[in-house]
C-alpha cells in the first residue's frame, strides 16, 4: 500500500485525536476498501476559514463543517480498478463547528472528527449524497458503529 498523508492544524490542542489516531482510521477504513494507494492533505481549520472556502468554491457563504477537493473525479468503482489507481485531494474540516455539531448529537468530538474524516474520505472516492447516501451510511457505520447518526 502506497499512500502520503499529511495533516495539517493550527491549533492541535483543539483536535482530540492524535495524527496517530488520525492515520490509523485512514489506514484502517483504506484496507476495508481495498484502496492501495492514498495522496491527501487533511486540514483542521477555523470554522471561518472553511466558511471562506465554502463561498470561494461553492457559492455558498455558509458555514460547514467539511469541504473536501478531490484532484480528480475519475476513481473507479469497480473492484480491479483499484490496484492502479490512487485517490488524491484535500479534506479540510472545521474544529469548533465538529465540536458542536458533536454535542448537538451527544456524540464526543472525537467521535465526530473520526465520522467527519471517514466521510471526507469517501467524498474522495466519488461517493456523493445525492447517489450513495446509503452507501455512505453503511461505510461510516462499518467502522464506527451506528452511534454516529
Amino acid at each position: 500500500m502506497t499512500n502520503n498523508i499529511i495533516i495539517h492544524c493550527k491549533n492541535i490542542s483543539k483536535v482530540p485525536l492524535t495524527k496517530k489516531n488520525i492515520l490509523t482510521l485512514i489506514e484502517d477504513l483504506l484496507c476495508a476498501l481495498e484502496i492501495k494507494k492514498f495522496n491527501a492533505n487533511i486540514v483542521f481549520c477555523t470554522d471561518e476559514e472553511l466558511k471562506d472556502l465554502n463561498a470561494e468554491f461553492r457559492s455558498k457563504n455558509e458555514f460547514t463543517d467539511i469541504l473536501t477537493f478531490p484532484y480528480s473525479n475519475d476513481f473507479p468503482q469497480v473492484p480491479h480498478a483499484k490496484d492502479t489507481a490512487t485517490v488524491n485531494g484535500d479534506i479540510f474540516i472545521a474544529r469548533d463547528y465538529s465540536m458542536n455539531k458533536a454535542l448537538l448529537k451527544k456524540i464526543s468530538h472525537k467521535l465526530e472528527l473520526k465520522h467527519l474524516i471517514i466521510h471526507g474520505i469517501l467524498h474522495l472516492l466519488n461517493y456523493n449524497h445525492d447517489e450513495s447516501d446509503d452507501a455512505f451510511l453503511e461505510i461510516e457505520e462499518s467502522i464506527l458503529g451506528n452511534k454516529i447518526h
